[in-house]
């Protein structure tokens, strides 16, 4: 997802698809989306969905109008603690200012259970 030419249609796009086109297109203070997005692509085996959104309640809501995407938190989920592991050190790397790795207990109860292997990461950016 690199250019425009390789997207999908809207219409076509998966859910995973359009949350990566947010990503990509998303830049505030440290947080360079294009980078993230290719890095997430570039290691696709190691996680099974990703998304960005924010704890601030609506606020994205708000920003909307003014073509702002509002968010600070990224969310994935690695396809197990090795590659929750390698998703941390590329946070760090992304300038991320809190990264964290979930443990199997803290996924299954922030998931809703039915979890095994996979490991959640959060990276959130000031």
């Amino acid at each position: 997802m690199t250019t425009t030419e390789e997207s999908p249609r809207l219409t076509e796009a998966t859910v995973q698809e359009i949350q990566l086109e947010l990503i990509r297109r998303h830049q505030h203070n440290c947080f360079e989306g294009e980078e993230v997005a290719e890095d997430l692509m570039a290691h696709r085996e190691w996680w099974e969905a990703v998304l960005m959104d924010t704890s601030a309640g609506l606020v994205k809501l708000r920003d909307l109008a003014d073509n702002f995407w509002n968010v600070d938190t990224l969310y994935i989920l690695a396809t197990d603690e090795r590659s929750a592991r390698r998703l941390a050190r590329l946070g760090e790397r992304w300038l991320a200012d809190t990264v964290s790795v979930y443990e199997e207990e803290e996924t299954n109860r922030e998931l809703g259970g039915g979890i095994e292997q996979q490991r959640l990461v959060t990276m959130w950016w000031d």
